[in-house]
């Protein structure tokens, strides 16, 4: 059997197969041009892009420094992200003007983009994202943008309007610093591992509400303690934002404020503060609760001279004038539901004398309840135990009532088996004199309501003595022998044993200032009873034993 191929089908298969290799040629050939051509697109639009940069990075920098004025700004580089309709500036610098050095700020990057999520909403707004700024500025430089924000405010919006014509609906600041310096001698004011949200800023995201902009801030403080506030925010309310949010302070070391506190003539020098509460600032109403206050180990001296009196007396009439506008304001409520202060001193140097002297109290416990500065929160209970000049054993009790025409509170004072050679400096300084041994003690109730001050002062000397070798010895012979003779003459001058003397101080009648707060009433009656009864008593058995 053979078998006999078509010659014309051979021919007409092999030439099927010379079209389709034919075809298959040229296929290739134009996707590779496309390829080229993409390629070719891409390489040319990165270079454009690099060119469109730099105007843009010097348009912006324009931006910002035509916008604000009395700051420079330097933006290191600037990336515009087409797809994505992005933007981020590198390594911008601030400088304030009247005070370049040190920059106020350096931001490594910052994102701004279009909150997707917004525009399916049909709302066109963006986030921004600040990678690690870092803040530094002077008591100088605080003084002049303090001075300069409330007319700086609008200028920023605008700056970054004209830069990225978006409005801004979430903010997130990752691992910021702020150093804060009081003076070239002073230790730096830090916080640092700063993060910041906020989120829902221009509220597109639901209906208008009293709050609706989540907020979050957390930072390390003073390089040990942690601040923490989490709530919400109104950013659009008017004529100022709102807040409402949790905030607790942990274990932040006081000695690190002292930069600040010493403007005051307050030396801070240890202590530790933690405290949880809740913070609401609104046009309509403020509040300030704090669930919790604890201060430990404190240890802290107001310093009068007599180069800050004027400045002192400044200050008190502020504070003064602030606590009276707070006391039973409508839109106003300050609350610590319950404060503690533990194995503390505090005290009060006073260098305006010759020689200097210091008053305080030692291992001091302190609670404090229920204060407020509204009426109908209560009664404020305080209890004070702690050690006099450290010998002598203290409990201050008191009840103050939030004040509505004039101060209105009680108080007990117990002070007992002070060593009066603690207060030799204060004798030498206002009488001349000293001791050398005997105890003081102190007993007291003061009640004042209406305007009208009830109370009594008795302070009490026992075994007050003049003269002692060893603390004498450095004296003159001749004051030794003085002295000695004098305690010998007194000895046998008297018909009994020594007991212990005391004089009553009627402390009964009206409050000449009825606009003073009641702190200030407090230390003025404590000052005038310690300085009209107490030295004078203390002068008269000193120089009775003499």
């Amino acid at each position: 059997m053979s078998i006999r191929i078509d010659d014309r089908q051979t021919t007409s298969s092999r030439q099927h197969v010379h079209a389709a290799s034919s075809f298959k040629k040229p296929h290739r050939g134009v996707w590779g041009w496309v390829a080229t051509v993409c390629a070719a697109v891409i390489i040319l639009g990165g270079i454009a892009l690099w060119f469109i940069d730099e105007p843009l990075r010097a348009y912006a920098e324009r931006q910002l420094n035509s916008h604000i004025a009395g700051y420079t700004f330097r933006i290191g580089a600037l990336d515009f992200h087409p797809i994505g309709l992005s933007l981020d500036l590198e390594n911008v610098t601030v400088l304030q003007d009247a005070h370049p050095e040190p920059p106020l700020a350096h931001l490594a990057e910052w994102h701004a983009s279009i909150h997707w999520e917004a525009l399916l909403s049909g709302r066109l707004v963006s986030d921004h994202i600040i990678d690690r700024p870092v803040i530094h500025f002077t008591r100088p430089q605080a003084a002049r943008e303090a001075r300069d924000a409330p007319a700086q405010t609008k200028s920023w919006q605008e700056a970054l309007f004209a830069i990225y014509p978006l409005q801004i609906n979430e903010l997130s600041i990752k691992d910021g610093d702020v150093t804060y310096l009081e003076n070239a001698a002073s230790n730096p004011i830090r916080l640092t591992n700063i993060h910041v949200l906020a989120e829902n800023i221009r509220n597109v995201r639901s209906k208008p509400l009293q709050y609706p902009s989540r907020v979050q801030v957390e930072a390390v403080v003073f390089g040990g303690g942690r601040i923490k506030i989490d709530g919400h925010a109104d950013f659009l309310a008017e004529p100022s934002m709102g807040v409402d949010a949790d905030i607790s302070l942990q274990d932040i070391n006081l000695a690190d404020l002292l930069p600040l506190t010493a403007q005051r003539q307050i030396h801070l020098t240890q202590g530790s503060l933690t405290t949880t509460g809740h913070v609401e600032f609104a046009p309509a109403a403020q509040e300030v609760r704090l669930a919790s206050l604890n201060l430990h180990d404190v240890k802290a001296d107001f310093v009068h001279a007599a180069r800050t009196t004027q400045k002192e007396q400044a200050t008190a009439q502020q504070v003064s004038r602030a606590a009276t506008k707070a006391a039973n304001h409508p839109a106003l409520l300050l609350r610590i539901d319950q404060g503690k202060v533990e194995r503390s001193e505090f005290g009060f140097v006073n260098q305006a004398t010759n020689p200097a002297y210091r008053l305080f109290i030692s291992g001091m416990e302190l609670e404090l309840e229920n204060w407020s500065n509204q009426l109908s929160e209560g009664t404020a209970r305080v209890r004070l135990d702690g050690m006099l000049m450290g010998t002598g054993a203290t409990k201050i009790t008191g009840a103050f009532r939030p004040e509505v025409e004039s101060p209105d509170f009680d108080f007990s004072v117990r002070i007992v088996k002070t060593q009066v050679t603690s207060l030799n400096q204060l004798l030498r300084a206002y009488r001349g004199i000293d001791a050398a041994g005997g105890f003081f003690s102190l007993f007291s109730e003061v009640s004042v309501k209406n305007g009208t001050v009830k109370g009594y002062l008795k302070p009490l000397f026992k075994d007050v003595t003049a003269y002692d070798p060893q603390q004498d010895q450095g004296k003159g012979i001749l004051n030794q022998i003085y002295e000695k003779t004098i305690n010998a003459l007194a000895d046998i001058l008297k018909n009994t044993p020594r007991e212990e003397v005391a004089t009553k101080s009627d402390l009964s009648g009206t409050v000449e200032n009825p606009q003073a707060s009641t702190w200030e009433l407090v230390l003025t009656l404590f000052q005038n009873a310690f300085f009209d009864a107490v030295l004078p008593g203390l002068e008269g058995k000193v120089r009775h034993e003499r």
